[in-house]
């Protein structure tokens, strides 16, 4: 079976039967743009206005990325002015449970001195009388 080109072939113009005759070749551009011509002149409307939607849908994007990069910067500096605030406040909890700490631990301190101090008060005339029968044991008998 022939193909598509072949059988268009047939239909391409000849020259008429018989010997050749010295003529003008065809023009195949003057015979495209009779034939084009017409159709694309009216499509040249169409294609400006492609041109000013290329040209706008440019401008549009670029305003909406201005757009984004504002909108990206202020919730840029929003997230530093919180998490400004939520280390302020972190701060301020360590420091709160430092301060606890240090009073639980001044508390036991006390605690434990007054207990010491207490014992230190059962135990002193005990240690006392010891000391002072050692004194009078170490010193000379002058009675």
């Amino acid at each position: 079976m022939a193909d598509l080109r072949d059988f268009l072939a047939r239909f391409r113009p000849a020259g008429a039967p018989g010997a050749a005759r010295a003529g003008v070749p065809a023009d195949r551009s003057a015979e495209l743009e009779a034939e084009l011509g017409p159709v694309l002149a009216l499509l040249a409307g169409t294609e400006a206005e492609c041109g000013r939607l290329i040209e706008q849908a440019w401008r549009d994007a670029a305003r909406v990325t201005d757009q984004a990069r504002a909108e990206a910067a202020a919730i840029s500096a929003a997230a530093g002015r919180r998490a400004a605030a939520a280390r302020e406040e972190a701060g301020q909890q360590a420091m709160a449970a430092a301060r606890d700490e240090v009073a639980t631990a001044a508390r036991d301190a006390e605690r434990q001195a007054a207990r010491i101090r207490e014992i230190a008060a059962q135990r002193m005339p005990a240690l006392v009388g010891q000391a002072v029968d050692m004194i009078r044991r170490l010193a000379p008998d002058d009675s």
